[in-house]
């Protein structure tokens, strides 16, 4: 069964984390420190002392409690803002990244908010909104996080300093804990805002930072291919600018992708490169390393590959010491070991490291390690033969499984209507753009004739700027209708690709959830889970004529007729030849779309009672009449300002080659001819 392992936070590579390290000698008072902060020179010179000091382990943790604490009050009593901007970002600092007290790194910041404003060194106050939101992150104060990170960025947008470092990583911190509150479109918008920061700051490997947080943001929600697509980059630029660090941790990502889709070929084949691609130098190689081995030996031992799980093992357990203490590296660590313990029948040791790393988790937001955890002990209490025990640890796995997967579910089809939304506003956009393209070559063409034409046709060369000036409109016109057409082609890929998904992705996953609703005698959540599937399938329905596929063209345009003429009270009449094999795939979803909108239009607008639609095949065309009895319109207003409408029909029409004529007029109804030739004729 697979088992779903936890995302990597992108922030925990930024530093090393590296806690219970050797101290060396410590100063007693803290007058030597101000002494030698104060015969330093530049602020950042101020800025890395400190950090040093802290770093090193050079300030008893009593010091820095107490004295250091103090001393910066006595700042903000006397007003010295800058200094006490300065102590509070390396006081946060400390507490979150060496003495991983994040609720005292949250407290000691959020004091200092309200005096934020007094001060205009622009790097520190940009610091102070990322070290005060990764405090209010580890905190699992999510929204607030973002908050603070929107503020941050309004400053920073307002001082447009695009090469501060911390500009770009708000945005990469809020692509991350955007997706931690459900908003999956924001979340992506985050990070392309941060990548094209780091592209323009030449950070290549932040940049593939932001692209590696983008690519597990879509693998989280299901969306494997975009994922695929996203990480692929990744691999190539980080190679090739040899930042292994960022590969391999997008290695590791790519692993708990292939084993929520039972892809074990794929699972071992990324660990593998992990493993040969850890080895090269980088700033948090420690890290990187810790969480790799700990990644081979689990998966490794789950796959019953014992022997080099074993391997693993040892060299894990060499190079563990400096990070044992780490909250983050341990929760892998204890898993590692259980899962190698019990391929190895050590059954105790196994129980023993599942439940301490299960301790170490509950309570977090980390959903994936906890039913990884379960699963394990479920396993673990079964080879022990305390079935009570195993069952209890399965079913909040199964539990906490389905709930994951509901959600997911929700997310992907609420990106999904979103990505549609945005879609079509960026289509009106588009062909606004292009109409007013459109409007400034028609007034230039009046323009050069009422102060060119009567010079010219005086002095004999009218019929020359005629020529010129007919063959500028057509060319014009083709532009107009090639541009068109293809923002129509663009519309079905997108909307063919967005209908596959919601069909293959959440489709599924609602039926399975309906299926297990049923089965465990769970009516709400079987009528809601059912209610969700029916208007995932209604949206894809509209989103992809699923009808072609199954009935071909013929039956699809009858059902569609049929479809309207249960739902209104009108008659339809159809009389219809089949056309089977006369027009190509592209072309049958364009005549589909026409006699939809035709129909739409129809019933929205014509107060019309009767409606006979012909479609007669033949030799080498096809011609098509939808005609009603209903109240008409003034066709050369409305084909002015309709917009995507008639317009959109009769583009869909000139695709296939073919020619529309529309006859309307008020209180006589409309009718509507097209003829299309048969490719194949």
């Amino acid at each position: 069964m697979a088992v779903n392992k936890s995302p990597i936070p992108i922030l925990i590579l930024f530093f090393c984390l590296v806690v219970g390290t050797g101290r060396s000698q410590t100063f007693k008072d803290h007058g030597e420190i101000i002494g030698n902060l104060d015969s330093i020179p530049t602020f950042e010179e101020k800025v890395a002392y400190l950090n040093g000091l802290l770093k090193e382990g050079r300030l008893n943790n009593n010091w820095v409690d107490n004295d250091f604490l103090q001393y910066r009050d006595s700042l903000l009593v006397q007003e010295q803002w800058k200094k006490a901007l300065l102590f509070t970002n390396t006081l946060g600092m400390y507490y979150i990244y060496e003495s991983i007290n994040h609720k005292k790194a949250y407290g000691i910041l959020k004091e200092y908010q309200p005096y934020l404003h007094y001060n205009s060194e622009e790097k520190q106050i940009a610091f102070f909104y990322i070290t005060y939101a990764e405090a209010a992150t580890f905190m699992q104060f999510y929204k607030e996080s973002l908050e603070i990170l929107d503020k941050g960025i309004v400053f920073m947008e307002k001082h447009k300093d695009s090469s501060l470092y911390e500009f770009g990583y708000a945005y990469l911190k809020a692509g991350e804990n955007s997706d931690k509150v459900n908003q999956i479109s924001k979340s992506v918008t985050y990070f392309e805002k941060a990548k094209k920061i780091f592209s323009h700051q030449r950070d290549t490997l932040m940049y593939l930072w932001a692209q590696n947080g983008l690519a597990q943001l879509y693998g989280k929600n299901g969306l494997y291919d975009r994922a695929q697509e996203a990480r692929q980059e990744v691999f190539e630029k980080g190679i090739e600018i040899k930042e292994y660090q960022v590969v391999t941790m997008a290695r590791l990502a790519a692993c708990n992708e292939a084993d929520r889709q039972n892809n074990l070929a794929e699972e071992l084949h990324q660990i593998r490169m992990a493993l040969k691609e850890k080895g090269h130098e980088s700033d948090v190689q420690g890290i990187v390393d810790i969480l790799t081995l700990s990644y081979a030996v689990s998966i490794y031992a789950k796959n019953g590959i014992k022997d080099t799980s074993n391997l693993y093992k040892k060299e894990l357990m060499t190079k563990i010491g400096p990070h044992i203490n780490n909250p983050f590296l341990g929760t892998y660590y204890q898993l590692a070991l259980s899962q190698n313990a019990l391929v190895n029948n050590q059954l105790v040791q196994a129980e023993r490291y599942a439940q301490k790393a299960l301790d170490g988790v509950k309570g977090s937001f980390e959903a994936e390690n906890i039913m990884r955890s379960e699963f394990l002990l479920a396993n673990i209490y079964e080879r022990m033969n305390n079935l009570e025990e195993s069952i209890q640890h399965y079913k909040k796995y199964t539990q906490m499984k389905d709930s994951v997967n509901n959600v997911t579910s929700r997310r992907k089809f609420a990106f999904m209507q979103a990505e549609l939304e945005t879609e079509k506003k960026d289509m009106e956009i588009a062909k606004q753009r292009q109409d007013i393209k459109i409007l400034d070559a028609q007034n230039k063409e009046k323009t050069y004739w009422l102060v060119f034409g009567g010079i010219l046709l005086v002095g004999g060369s009218g019929f020359l700027w005629l020529y010129r000036n007919r063959r500028f409109a057509e060319k014009e016109q083709e532009l107009t209708e090639k541009y068109s057409q293809d923002l129509l082609r663009q519309q079905e890929r997108e909307r063919e690709y967005i209908a596959r998904e919601l069909h293959d992705g959440v489709g599924q996953q609602l039926t399975i959830l309906s299926k297990k609703a049923r089965d465990a005698n769970q009516t709400e959540l079987l009528q809601l889970s059912q209610d969700t599937l029916d208007e995932v399938r209604q949206v894809g329905k509209g989103l992809l004529p699923l009808a072609l596929v199954s009935l071909g063209i013929t039956g699809a345009i009858q059902q569609l007729i049929y479809t309207f003429d249960e739902k209104y009270d009108i008659i339809f009449t159809l009389e219809m030849d089949s056309i089977e094999g006369c027009f190509s795939k592209e072309q049958n979803v364009n005549l589909y779309r026409f006699v939809q909108e035709a129909m739409t239009n129809l019933v929205k607008h014509s107060q019309a009672t009767e409606v006979l639609i012909e479609i007669v095949r033949e030799s080498n065309s096809v011609k098509l009449l939808i005609e009603d009895n209903g109240i008409g319109f003034s066709h050369e207003e409305k084909y002015k300002g309709q917009g995507l409408g008639l317009k959109t029909m009769g583009q869909r029409i000139r695709m296939m080659g073919g020619r529309v004529q529309i006859r309307t007029a008020n209180n006589r109804g409309t009718s509507i001819n097209a003829n299309i030739p048969i490719i194949n004729a």
